[in-house]
């Protein structure tokens, strides 16, 4: 087992309570490891098996895993106005936002929506939410995007995500530790206590509300392993799970030039969160309680981060980085 000084240091700044990394290619797992607690609390140790509650990587593998099935089955269009596909939205943005426009966070939607009451309520009100932005001319990372392109989704398919996303990826993928809204049968003596709530309960509000029902912006849990499965789909780009052109979505920037954010269909591409050692065509997200995902289809590689943050955002999200950074180097 390497040491890993940055994994160390940030347990002992109570940045972090523990951490899992996993380092990869298409062929093999090339570096796995697990340092702190799961459970600080309980004095439950991480392992490399812990479950993590991923928050907005659910975007990333879940709802977005759902929009390349919906494109795939042919029964919806990038480029077509998602009002379109949700006839009862009530909100009025400046022009027609369109299911692209969504899946970039260049929509304009406002990033506040309703996270409390009951999931019908939360439903109605999100329907009726506004756009304070011009679609097309800002990047604004939001959940509402997401959550917007579940309802749709799930009203097209008249499915909840969580049943289209494990019929089309996560059973052919045998990602048997993974689950929408709670842990899978079996694991919570392993699942990871978050910054806000105990282990298998929801971190994100939201989700944690509309449950048991699957919200589109957050609430899967799922392992290291199982992430690098979903990786491996993605760079082997083989059309098992999706058709190629539909998966080189995901590593294609989309935004139009006068956002200075790069984005694929589902996936961030901002150069200042992409590892030395990763090339600029890594795809990645992040999570809000302490996670992030890199894949890049440059040198067929992934890494896996899975912290449980107790401290800063930015601070946390950049240490990630740093600890990507140091696992790299040291499998050089």
């Amino acid at each position: 087992m390497f040491t890993m000084w940055n994994i160390e240091r940030q347990i002992q700044q109570g940045l972090i309570d523990g951490a899992v990394v996993l380092a990869g290619n298409l062929e093999r797992d090339l570096y796995s490891g697990a340092w702190g607690y799961a459970d600080k609390a309980n004095h439950v140790p991480m392992t490399e098996d812990s479950v993590f509650d991923i928050a907005s990587i659910t975007k990333a593998v879940g709802t977005n895993s759902v929009l390349l099935a919906a494109l795939t089955d042919g029964i919806l269009e990038l480029d077509r106005p998602f009002i379109d596909y949700l006839p009862e939205f009530t909100g009025k943005p400046p022009r027609p936002v369109t299911i692209r426009e969504l899946a970039l966070h260049i929509s304009g939607v406002n990033i506040n929506y309703c996270n409390e009451g009951s999931s019908e309520e939360m439903h109605r009100k999100i329907l009726a939410v506004d756009f304070p932005h011009q679609p097309g001319t800002v990047y604004q990372y939001t959940c509402t995007n997401y959550i917007l392109l579940g309802f749709l989704l799930e009203k097209l398919y008249t499915r909840d995500l969580a049943e289209i996303a494990t019929e089309r990826v996560f059973r052919p993928l045998r990602m048997t530790a993974s689950a929408w809204t709670r842990p899978p049968a079996g694991s919570l003596s392993r699942t990871v206590r978050t910054i806000n709530a105990a282990p298998g309960v929801i971190s994100d509000p939201g989700a944690r509300h509309y449950a048991p029902r699957p919200f589109g912006n957050a609430g899967i849990f799922t392992t290291a392993a199982d992430l690098a499965k979903y990786a491996r789909m993605l760079l082997r780009n083989d059309g098992t799970i999706f058709p190629k052109k539909i998966t080189r979505l995901c590593f294609t920037d989309f935004n139009p030039p006068g956002i200075h954010h790069p984005h694929s269909i589902g996936w961030d591409m901002m150069p200042d969160m992409i590892p030395d050692g990763l090339s600029g065509q890594t795809i990645f997200h992040n999570g809000w309680t302490g996670q992030t995902l890199w894949i890049d289809p440059g040198s067929q590689r992934f890494v896996i981060v899975l912290t449980n943050r107790m401290k800063e955002w930015d601070r946390a999200k950049y240490g990630r980085k740093a600890i990507a950074e140091e696992l790299l180097s040291l499998l050089k």
